[in-house]
């Protein structure tokens, strides 16, 4: 009978102490799960601005693309241009 009410004393004792233990546990596994949201709304945010950025280094691709064909395009309309002035001017050239 001495060790149940030992028990029983002791048990009383431990109950504040545990409460306070998980306590103690509950706010470190809340503080994680905050930390854990935190990371994953920060990597939501970094995958956002990457596809963001994605998106538009694809739309400058695009508009580079459109201005060099523009420039190909002119650059052999001004060569076969200036070849037929060069042949035309060669050959009606009066020879001395």
């Amino acid at each position: 009978m001495g060790d149940r009410l030992s028990n029983g004393y002791h048990d009383a004792d431990e109950s504040p102490q545990r409460t306070r233990k998980n306590d103690s546990a509950n706010k470190l596994l809340q503080e994680i799960c905050d930390l854990l949201e935190n990371r994953l709304h920060c990597d939501e945010e970094r995958r956002y601005e990457e596809v963001r950025n994605n998106e538009m280094k694809d739309d400058w691709m695009l508009a580079a693309a459109v201005v060099d064909r523009i420039c190909a395009i002119a650059l052999a309309v001004v060569f076969v241009a200036g070849s037929i002035v060069f042949f035309i001017l060669f050959a009606t050239r009066p020879s001395h």
